[in-house]
């Protein structure tokens, strides 16, 4: 009987040991709480929507703008003007090219262009660079050229020395040589000034886009190239763009359509616009026979953007949603009375956190979590850790 009962216990230590060892050398996984911004975005492509007044050339002749594209004018502004008969075009550049040293030192609180230092000359024509791609003005991107070489060879040093009042001598003289007759064209509202004329401005017009359909939509010509140089009379030249209000119109599959809802906001980003994001509100969703593969939608936004309002026709990507958590496994979620929650480790120990799931996909098998917890012990540090699986 001893020997049968010691038999026992020496199986049941075997059993314990060999067990607990596995335990003990279990691996435990778990991942530092790095947090993630998880987005649900469509890729579009969509017209911009504007209340938009079109200027015409008071005559025949060379068009010479006095402000850069993108700039806030006021009513009654001095927008363009046509020169008439013989005009040098290389007279016309000139001019252009003090008017915008002259717009740049108007925007800056000190002297003109950039500092004496070599890295802040490079780092203000980079933004220089930029500001002009999101406006178009690939003239403008050409003449930093000679900037940037003068810096690498040490000719530039400071080029602060073309003061206000040298600048505007120079801009007499240069008008001065322009000897032809000429016409100023004057704004009638206020609003932001753009030489991208294209065709569009009486088809895409905010009170007549809230009732399109796919039909409509699909039916809308192709953007037409903005006049440079000689124009004839009663031409298109420019215009002034209500910059208050401003709508994105799109199309989006019948299925994503289906899930969206008309007062839902959303973000918005533009393929010629690096970085630049913005906020609107879904105003319009058509609605369509149901043979049809989309629907059009219409965004509205109420927020100045440069650059925006010099596009048209573009590339959209539309942020429908947007999480910022931790992703984690499914599996890392557990329950305790009732309640869901992660376990973390910190320098304190092992504790369990009630959290809100944000957003599930069933197609990874991951969940995100809130970064904020519902508890009083505040969000996760970066050397925190979540513990995911095993333990």
């Amino acid at each position: 009987m001893k020997k049968g009962a010691f038999f026992i216990l020496l199986c049941l230590l075997a059993f314990f040991l060999f067990y607990g060892m596995r335990y003990l050398k279990r691996t435990e996984k778990s991942q530092l709480a790095i947090s993630e911004v998880y987005e649900n975005v469509v890729t579009i492509e969509g017209y911009m929507v504007r209340t938009e007044q079109v200027y015409t050339a008071p005559a025949d002749g060379a068009i010479y703008h006095y402000i850069s594209e993108g700039t806030k004018v006021k009513n009654n502004s001095a927008l363009m003007t046509v020169y008439t008969g013989d005009v040098s075009e290389q007279t016309l550049a000139d001019l252009n090219s003090v008017a915008q040293k002259l717009e740049e030192l108007q925007n800056s609180n000190s002297s003109y262009a950039f500092g004496s230092n070599s890295k802040e000359n490079l780092d203000t024509i980079k933004d220089n660079i930029i500001k002009a791609a999101n406006r178009n003005e690939l003239y403008n991107i050409e003449g930093y050229e000679s900037q940037i070489t003068g810096i690498a060879t040490g000719n530039i040093t400071d080029v602060r020395t073309s003061s206000k009042e040298e600048l505007l001598a120079k801009k007499s003289s240069l008008e001065a040589m322009l000897s032809s007759n000429k016409t100023d064209v004057y704004s009638h509202m206020a609003g932001v000034y753009s030489k991208n004329v294209d065709g569009l401005e009486d088809v895409l017009l905010p009170k007549s886009v809230l009732s399109y359909k796919l039909a409509d939509f699909n039916a809308i010509g192709e953007p037409k190239a903005r006049p440079e140089g000689n124009v004839s009379a009663g031409q298109p030249v420019c215009k002034v763009v209500n910059n208050q209000t401003w709508y994105v119109m799109t199309t989006v599959d019948k299925e994503i359509a289906s899930k969206l809802k008309e007062g839902q906001k959303v973000k918005l980003r533009f393929d010629r616009l690096p970085g630049i994001d913005a906020s609107g509100t879904i105003q319009y969703i058509s609605k369509e026979d149901s043979n049809t593969s989309a629907n059009v939608v219409v965004i509205r936004c109420e927020k100045h953007k440069d650059g925006v309002f010099s596009l048209r026709k573009t590339g959209i990507e539309l942020v429908l949603e947007s999480y910022e958590g931790y992703r984690v496994p499914m599996s890392a979620v557990r329950i305790e009375d009732g309640e869901k929650g992660i376990m973390v480790r910190d320098e304190m120990g092992t504790h369990f956190r009630k959290c809100t799931i944000l957003h599930t996909n069933t197609e990874d098998q991951t969940v995100i979590i809130s970064k904020e917890f519902n508890d009083s012990k505040g969000r996760l540090k970066e050397t925190d850790t979540i513990i995911i699986g095993e333990k």
